[in-house]
């Protein structure tokens, strides 16, 4: 049987008759939103939690170790705890129950500390207004009008979150929006099924227990469709998991939620073009620990005559400690500058941002 532990005491919801908006830090495309805690005699006194909100995820998740840290209480034996009394600006909450896991390897890799993820019903009684281009997650009463195909459509999909039809030149797939995937384009299966306008190549990898889970790349031969909307020539990643509309889609439009009816209404920016620029990284898979980023493979093509190999660990980014270089020290840039440590030994040196796909 799972335990739990309720924190704080309960408070009556708030019904939202106009928009309100709820405080909300980019980092990286993520939408992180403060999660407070009622301050109490006995407790800590910053009973802030940062919770990543993330509509593919179905499930809330929180640090055991942040936990701890609020509420001075071990969580030793838990898997599970019932937050309430708490607030996220304006909105209450009766009772958030989240499962208790060690996000550090999350912080480790964003260089911002995550407290939680905040899964796609953490605002089911509203609608949900992601707006990209104000940085802003709106909350409001009411309902979406019935899918038109147009702006409004329906977000049914094989479980409660939401998930939207996209046209390929040769093919419809029925796709999760994921605004926990912000870096993601498209995710596919089986790319080669696909028109593309180049070979596929490896242009990430990732860690799946003890094995390296190579990822292939390239861009789609034609355009995509959401709803109305063509996207001309995307690049897409083959997953062998979900299918998954990213963040590099998704910030080209205003996505308002529909929890409750299953419908999302997507308008598009003014501010940005429908274009997907070529698909530049490091090359490299990185695996989080505690003293850095764990070089885990080094792509072909990326860090030619650098010295740099797999079992490296790098400790700095350009010059920060990995863990807090911030929000604004990403992939950018020709060149970043990493310390990295071999064999005790630490060196620094200057890793080139590469296009792995045109």
């Amino acid at each position: 049987m799972m335990s739990a532990l309720v924190l704080g005491a309960a408070l009556a919801g708030t019904p939202v008759a106009d928009p309100i908006t709820v405080p909300t830090e980019m980092c990286r495309g993520y939408f992180f939103v403060p999660i407070s805690l009622a301050g109490r005699e006995g407790y800590p006194e910053d009973r802030v939690l940062w919770f990543l909100y993330d509509t593919g995820a179905s499930t809330t998740y929180v640090d055991p170790d942040a936990i701890e840290r609020v509420s001075g209480r071990s969580m030793d034996g838990l898997d599970r705890v019932n937050i309430t009394g708490a607030t996220a600006g304006p909105v209450n909450y009766n009772r958030l129950p989240a499962r208790l896991t060690d996000l550090d390897h999350l912080s480790i890799a964003l260089g911002r500390e995550i407290d939680g993820i905040l899964a796609y019903d953490g605002f089911d009684e509203y609608l949900v207004t992601l707006d990209y281009a104000a940085g802003q997650i709106r909350l409001e009463t009411g309902r979406l009008p019935r899918p038109d195909g147009s702006r409004v459509f329906s977000t049914r999909g094989p479980d409660d979150r939401p998930w939207m039809e996209v046209e390929f030149p040769n093919r419809t797939r029925r796709m999760l929006i994921d605004s926990g995937a912000a870096s993601a384009i498209f995710a596919v299966n089986d790319i080669e099924r696909y028109p593309l306008t180049q070979p596929p190549r490896r242009v990430n990898a990732a860690t799946r227990f003890n094995r390296i889970e190579y990822r292939d790349g390239s861009r789609i031969d034609g355009e995509v469709r959401l709803g109305p909307y063509a996207l001309p020539s995307p690049q897409v990643e083959e997953v062998p998991e979900t299918e998954l509309i990213g963040g590099e889609v998704m910030q080209h439009f205003t996505w308002t939620f529909d929890f409750e009816r299953e419908r999302v209404r997507i308008e598009r920016r003014s501010d940005t073009e429908l274009v997907f620029p070529p698909e530049a990284s490091l090359g490299l898979s990185f695996r989080p620990v505690a003293a850095g980023l764990h070089v885990e493979a080094v792509l072909d093509g990326a860090a030619e005559g650098i010295d740099l190999q797999a079992g490296d660990v790098i400790t700095h980014w350009n010059g920060r400690p990995v863990r807090d270089r911030g929000c604004g020290e990403g992939e950018t840039g020709e060149v970043i500058r990493m310390t990295r440590t071999r064999g005790g030994e630490s060196v620094e040196v200057d890793v080139p941002v590469v296009v792995l796909v045109e």
